[in-house]
This record gives C-alpha cells, structure tokens and sequence, in this order.
C-alpha cells in the first residue's frame, strides 16, 4: 500500500495465513541537508586565529575527513537502502561531538560560523538553517532513527528469523527518537523544527515500539503459542497503537502532521482489539465457556464494524482485510451459537457481565544504538587553554573531596579495627566454637610469643630439619674417612715401594726408609681418625636425644600445640543475670554487622571512582562561557553529594555500633571468665616453650656438628694431597737414586775390566801383516803395540755434593732438545777386547762443570701425580711441598759426548758419589722440619 504523502509508506505482508491489515507498518522518510556546505575553511579560520598556523596545517586532514564524511552523509540521505548507511552516520556524529567540544560553532564573534540547513522530515518543503553543531547532530541521529525504521521494514517479516530482527531494528530506532528527545534536540535552537520536538519524537519513539510489539505478536503467531499469550501480545499492541493515535490527533501535532497518520495508527488500534477477543474466545473455547465465548464473539464482530468504518478512511485494501477478520468471526460465532443451542442449551450473558479482562503484556523496550565511541582521533591535539585551566581545578576539586572521603572512610576503617584488637574480638568469639579453623583456634589460644615460636620452628622443617641436617652429616663424615683412606693408601704404597728398592740394593740403598719420613702424615691422620671418632659420638649422644624428644617435637605443629590448650567455654552456672548465649548471639550480630559496614565503605569508595571515571565536563566547559565556571563547577560537584553523605551516615552508624559492642564485650569477658582463660593458656604453653628451647638446643649442635666437618673435609682433602705428594716426591728420589746406582755399578764393571786387561799383559804378537798394509791397520800385528793409558786418578770424595746427575722425569714425559737428559750406557764392543789403558806421566785434564741451572729447569712438584718440569700449583693456599733445587756446586761434570758414550769419571775409583743436597720428603706446611737420614760413604767391594 502506497499513500499519496510521500513521506508514508506502507510495506503490505505477503503472508497468505493472517490478514494483511496485521502486517501493514510504516516508515520514516530520512531528513535531507542542504548540499554545499563548507565546513573546513570557517573551522580552519577558528584554529589559526585561536590557536597557530601550525596547529591549522596540522589539523588539515582532519578537516577534508570532516567534510568529505558529511558529503557522503547528504549523499546516502537520498536513498535510505544506501549499504552502510548506519555506520556512516554514526561516525559522522561521532565526529560533531569532536568538533562540538573543540570549536564554538555560532553567530558570535570569534567563534567558527557555520550554517547547517536541512528540511523537515514530514514537511519537505520546509527547511530551517541554524549557527548551532547541535542542529547538525540532532539531523544525523533523526536519520539513524529512520534508517533503522525502514530497516525493520525490509525484513522478511513472513518467517519467524526476519520478525525478530525486525523487531530488533525498531526497538533501536526508538532508542534513537528517545536519545534525540533527551540530548541534542534540547540544544537546538529556538524555535525548534516540528520534527525534532519533544512531542513528535515521542509519537516517532511510541509508534516504533508498536511495531516492535507487532512484530513479536506475528511471530507468536507463527510459533503456535497459546491462545492466552497471543491475546495479551495483541491487547498490548492495540494499547501501544492507541497511545500513538491519540498524540497525533493532539493539539501539538495535529496541524503538524497529515491525517492519514492517525487514521493508520487508529486502524491498527482497532483491528488489535477485534484480534485480542477473537483470540481470548479461542481460549474459551479450550476451556468448554462455550457461552462466554458466544459473547466475545458478539462483541467482536460487532467492534469489527467500526474497524470497517475507520479501513474505509485507509484504502480499500483495508476494507478487504477486515472483511476477512469479519468472516473468520461470524464463522467462529456461528458455530459456538449452534453448539449452545443444541447442547449446552445455557444463557449467553452480555459482554459486560461475561467478566471477560485480557492484560497487555510488553515485551519490548527502546534500545540506544552505539553512538558513543572514538571520533577516529580527530582534532586530539586541540583542546582551549581556558578549557584545560578550567578542567585542571575542576579536577583538583574533585581530587579534593574524593580526600577528604577517603580519609573519612579510612578513620572510620582504622578506628573498627583498633578496638576489635583492644577487645580481643572476633579472636575470643571464635575460640568457643569448637569447629574453628585450627589457624584460627591457634591464633586464639595460643599466646603470640609462642605463636611465633611455633611458626618459626615450623618455616624450618621442624624434626625433619634435625634428620635432614643429621643425613649431611653423616655423609661428610664419609667423604671424610675416604679422604683419610686415600692418604693412607698413597703413605702404604710408598712403603710397599721403597721396602722394594732396599731388597733390591741392600747396602746400596742410603735413602731414608719411609717408616720414618712418613711417620708425621701417619701421626696426623690418627689424630684425624680420633677426632672424627671422638666426633662420632658426639653425633651418637644426638641422635639418641632426638629418638627421645622425636615424639615431643612432633607436637610443636600449630595446629597440635593449639588443640592441647584449654578452651573458652560458657560457665556451668550462670554468676550474673546475662544469659551467656544471648550474649554471644548479640555479639556475632554486631560483629557481622560491622564487616557489612566494612564492606559498604568498600562500594563507596568504588562508586568515587566510577563517578571521577565518568566525569567529563569538557563539553560543558567549553559550549558555556567563562564566567560561568564557578557556577558550572558547583553544579558538577553535586553529583558526588548522595555517596559524601552515605559515607557520613556509614561512619556515624559505626560509632554508634561500636559502643554497643563494647558494652556486649565487657559483660562476655566476665561471664566468660577470659582472663582466667588467657591464664590457663599461658601456664599450658610453658611445656611447649621448653619443648622449643631443647628444639633449638639440638638445632645449634646439629649445625655445629655439621661446620666441623665440613672443616673437617678440607683439613682431610688436604692432608690426603700433602701424602701424595709426598709419595710422588720419593718416588721422584728413588728413581734418580736407582738410576744412580745403577750407572755406577757399570763404571765400576768397565774400571774392573779395564784394570784387568792392562795387568794381564796380554800377548801382542801375531801374524805378520800383508804386504803394503799401512801401518796401525792391525794392531795385533808385530811392532804396533800401543802403550797402554795411565791409571785414572779419582777425584777425592766430598760428603753432602750433588751426585752429578739431575732428577729424572717422570714416566711418559716429553723433554726432547737441549733439556733431554743424556742416559749413560757401556760400551758395546764387537770383537775381542778392547786393548788395556795407556798410563802416561801426567794426570789427566781436570773435567770442566757447568753453572747451576736457572731455577725455573729445577724440578717442581706441585700437586698430586705433578708433571716433571710443569709449573706447581697452589695447594691449600700454602704451595705443595717441594724440594729445593739441587746445587751442583764444582762436582757437577759436563756430558759433551754422544749419547751413549761414557762420561770420565770425576771420582776416585772404588767411592760413590756424592749425594743430591735435597730433603725428602720435603717439609710439609705446618709440621716443621721432617727428620732427613745424613748420607753415608758407598765403599764398593
């Protein structure tokens, strides 16, 4: 259906299962503006002149957005089906907000003036242009409002899904009328435009909730529900209707608006009450009130005569649709009639006396689209510096009295608790019910220095403590025998060696025997394995402490030490006129009622800060004058006024509360005897206490325990590396001794054999040689004896002398080049013997020594199993015992002979040469000089 206003239209139901009059609703056409408007140069103008030539550079942007956004706003004003369109005007008003609270838009001097022009929605003809941005926003939300209307209107209202959106679309739309009505229509200028008065935008709002409850009856419709729901959807939707038609036939809007507007909304009025009985004789019929439902039918159909009447006004397709409402109740009628008439045979009463009453039911309500949001960050960096003053002491202001709440509520907070402390309460309350929480019970009974006590012994492990530090014990202890162990393997060892070497050597052997070079690592690791066994029992004496008292430090738990204090309980026989229940009832009433106070101050102070939260007066300060600040300021202020007050009465009724409950509390302390409760306590902590005392008496020795042998470990770990090193260095020293002997023993062999053959006077003859063989060519050959050398003259022996030779390195070490050391070896003869020695008349050369070595080629051991010639490491901070370097003195000889050739002795044959001037073993730290064998004469037989 089509009216010939222009600005009605009527979208007919396509359903072929309800009549079409229930699906007829109407729309709002859109306002439109005047095209043309230039709001970016008088905006830009504003900002240079207020604030900079930059500032208006800057916000160039924002303007083109600004007026690009509202070109695109008169563009889809044309056509309200325009994709889109609802967002658009949304941030285009998001965006006048923006503007609103930055830029006085007016007439006035000084301020931006810009003329927004739009037509009338109901009266196109009619434009009206204001100076005022709240005309401009009060256009964009009028076209939200009706962009969602015809939303609605182009769903599919035949299924239930296309109803319920339906329904959803005008519900916001009268969001929309009301938020209009409520805000900017107010700011607009006078006079108002008829469209955006408070009358008009209240039918808009009212007629988009009847169709909304439209909606959901059709849909009930469809569902099937009850005859009874359907009936109170259709009562509520005839009374919305009515509501509508009679605002547009009052004085205000009845020369505003065409009469076709109210004849629609007075047949949709109409046909909704023939509907609600039509519906309710259903009912009745459900029920077998077959003469009831005779008389809702009578009545009916005969409203549905005047609902004929007032579709006559409409059109004739109108007409149509209520003569088939008319039919299906004469159907329906007749029917019932002819049922009564031939069965129940009973009086049908009037309508009036029927008692038949249906109650509207309204389930719909105006929902509020989202218009409040971001305005996409435009002009963020313009705010007025007399608006930023202003707003920085309205918010000191603000700041001030959210102080002074506070500190009103936290006296009042502090002041509960201090008494509560004083009295002992809620402590003594809680300590008579015998299901407390064992914290609670403790905090209660136990006295707060044993409290602390406890939850000291408590954080430690408590016996677990004892048996965890007993265990580290023990396995020190072990770390310790073993080290101790180690040294005396490495001490053995030695001996086994050395008692080798002497077998070995006999006589020969002239090294001190390990017995008594070893006799001091032997005596400190005795007096190390007394100590430890001495120790030993002392550990024993703690362990059994701890068996004993192992029961007893179990009981040290809180909530054990709390359960075996006497308890609070009421008195066997009442000593004064209060009844001990009473009392306690009243207190835990009191109490209870002092947490909720508690917990009110708490929301208080909550609602402070939503209300500072939500506290924007920047529009406000901006749209009004400077004068008015201190006006605008105390109006503002008053809305914290209600929670200041609730406060007030808060702390009042606590203080009135607390005197109360001081009085409950001294008449319970001696009904209750607590003090002598508190005393009864005190003398049951005392076997705790001395539980605890000898808790922390086997804590210290445990922990001293623990300290000494960790001493302990390194005092063995060092003696253990100070035996192997000792060991390594004899080791060290037989080698070279060994290495020693065994040389001399082949020089002596070679001297022996020498001497034998220059004393045998061997027979030089033999056969002549060959013919032309150059002489000395065969020395056995007659006339080419050489004379033998002279004796060799020993040099004489000197007591304490370096031997001559430098200590050997170790197995496997690497000293190649001129630091190798050049073993001597006998000689190796092919054939017969060797002639005998020539002696001649002199002696022979002296043998040339060398200087002693530089002390970095003397040998270090630092360490255990040190490596010949490596650099010694540090030992226990003191150093490994070390020899001192051999002094070759004048008796060291020079080896500059081939390897294998036979040095010339530097002794007198048949003495041993002299002994290295080291000490083994070397002093070791701590225990003074170790006693040293002096060398002794080698006399060889």
């Amino acid at each position: 259906l089509q009216h010939h206003h222009h600005w009605v239209a009527a979208v007919r139901c396509t359903s072929a299962t309800m009549p079409s009059v229930f699906g007829i609703m109407l729309a709002t056409h859109l306002k439109k503006g005047e095209p043309g408007l230039d709001l970016k140069g008088p905006l830009s103008n504003y900002i240079k002149a207020t604030y900079s030539d930059q500032e208006a550079r800057e916000a160039e942007d924002d303007l083109v957005s600004i007026q690009k956004l509202r070109a695109e706003v008169l563009m889809a004003s044309a056509n309200a089906s325009t994709p889109g369109m609802r967002d658009v005007l949304i941030r285009y008003y998001r965006a006048l907000m923006g503007i609103a609270n930055r830029f006085p838009i007016s007439q006035e001097k000084g301020h931006a003036n810009v003329h927004f022009t739009w037509y009338d929605a109901f009266r196109p003809s009619k434009k009206v242009s204001q100076a005022n941005i709240h005309f401009e926003a009060s256009a964009v939300i009028f076209n939200l409002a009706a962009v969602l209307n015809q939303a609605g209107l182009s769903c599919d209202r035949t299924v239930p899904d296309g109803l319920q959106h339906a329904c959803k679309f005008f519900q916001e739309a009268a969001g929309a009328f009301a938020a209009l009505r409520e805000g900017e229509a107010g700011k607009v200028d006078s006079p108002r435009p008829a469209d955006i008065t408070p009358e008009a935008l209240n039918a808009m709002e009212r007629l988009m909730l009847a169709q909304a409850q439209e909606c959901v009856y059709l849909k009930a419709v469809l569902d099937k529900k009850s005859s009874a729901l359907v009936s109170r959807l259709a009562k509520q939707t005839q009374q919305l209707y009515e509501e509508v038609s009679h605002q547009l036939i009052s004085p205000a809007l009845a020369p505003y608006f065409d009469k076709a507007w109210a004849a629609h909304t007075q047949l949709k009025s109409s046909a909704y009450e023939v509907e609600t009985l039509a519906q309710a004789a259903k009912g009745l019929r459900a029920e077998d009130k077959v003469t009831v439902e005779v008389s809702v039918l009578r009545e009916a159909f005969s409203r549905c005569q005047g609902t004929k009447k007032l579709a006559k006004a409409v059109s004739a397709d109108m007409v149509d649709s209520v003569n088939r409402v008319q039919e299906a109740i004469t159907v329906a009628l007749n029917k019932a009639e002819k049922e009564n008439n031939s069965i129940y045979l009973q009086r049908v009463p009037n309508f009036a006396d029927a008692g038949v009453s249906v109650q509207g039911a309204l389930v719909v309500k105006s929902m509020l689209p989202a218009l409040e949001g971001p305005a996409d960050n435009l002009f963020s960096s313009l705010v007025p510096d007399s608006a930023a003053k202003a707003l920085s002491r309205y918010s000191e202001m603000v700041d001030d009295v959210m102080r002074k709440q506070r500190d009103v509520m936290a006296a009042a907070t502090d002041t509960a608790r201090i008494k509560l402390k004083e009295w002992e309460l809620p402590d003594t309350i809680e300590a008579l019910d015998p299901r407390s929480a064992p914290n609670s019970l403790a905090a209660n009974c136990l006295p707060s220095a044993l409290l602390a006590e406890l939850e000291e012994v408590q954080s430690v492990g408590g016996p677990s403590h004892l048996t965890g530090i007993l265990a580290e014990i023990g396995e020190v202890r072990r770390g310790v025998d073993a080290e101790l162990a180690s040294a005396g393997v490495a001490l053995e060892r030695e001996a086994t060696e050395d008692n080798e070497m002497r077998a070995m050597y006999g006589d020969k052997w002239r090294v001190s025997s390990s017995a008594t070079s070893s006799k001091p690592y032997w005596d400190r690791i005795s007096q190390y394995r007394t100590t430890v066994t001495q120790a030993g029992d002392s550990d024993a004496g703690i362990m059994k402490r701890l068996s004993e008292k192992e029961p007893a430090f179990r009981d040290l738990a809180i909530d054990t030490a709390a359960l075996k204090m006497p308890r609070l309980q009421a008195p066997l026989v009442a000593t004064t006129h209060d009844d001990p229940a009473q009392l306690v009832a009243g207190l835990r009433r009191n109490l209870a009622e002092l947490q909720a106070m508690s917990s009110e101050r708490a929301g208080m102070e909550e609602a402070l800060k939503d209300l500072k939260a939500k506290d924007n007066i920047l529009p406000k300060l901006m749209a009004c004058n400077p004068q008015s600040h201190e006006t605008l300021f105390a109006t503002e202020l008053r809305k914290y006024d209600p929670v200041s007050i609730d406060i007030g009465r808060n702390a009042a009724a606590q203080t009135e509360l607390l005197h109360r409950v001081e009085e409950q509390n001294r008449a319970f302390r001696t009904v209750f005897d607590v003090v002598g409760w508190r005393e009864a306590c005190g003398a049951s902590s005392a076997k705790v206490r001395e539980t605890v005392a000898t808790f922390r008496e086997l804590v210290d020795h445990c922990a001293e325990g623990l300290r000494f042998y960790l001493g302990m470990q390194d005092v063995a770990r060092k003696c253990r590396q100070e035996a192997e090193d000792w060991a390594f260095t004899r080791r060290v020293q037989r080698d070279e001794t060994k290495q020693e002997i065994e040389r001399r023993l082949r020089a002596d062999e070679d001297e022996v054999l020498a001497r034998r053959m220059s004393m045998a006077k061997v027979n030089t003859s033999g056969p002549p040689p060959p013919p032309g063989a150059p002489p000395g060519m065969y020395p056995h050959a007659p006339n080419n004896h050489t004379p033998p050398p002279p004796p060799h003259q020993p040099a004489p022996y000197q007591s304490g002398a370096h031997s001559g030779s430098a200590p050997p390195p170790p197995p496997h070490s690497d000293h190649s080049g001129t630091n190798a050391y050049q073993h001597s070896q006998s000689p190796q003869y092919p054939g017969p013997a060797p002639p005998g020695p020539q002696y001649s008349s002199q002696a022979p050369p002296a043998p040339q020594y060398s200087q002693p070595p530089p002390p970095s080629q003397a040998p270090q051991y630092g360490g255990h199993q040190q490596q010949y010639g490596a650099p010694s490491q540090q030992y226990g901070g003191h150093g490994a015992p070390q020899p001192p370097p051999p002094n070759y003195g004048s008796a060291a000889p020079q080896y500059g002979g081939q390897y294998g050739a036979q040095p010339p002795p530097a002794y007198p044959y048949g003495s041993y040469p002299p002994q290295q001037q080291q000490q083994y073993p070397p002093q070791a730290p701590g225990w003074g000089q170790l006693p040293q064998a002096p060398p002794q004469p080698y006399n060889y037989q």
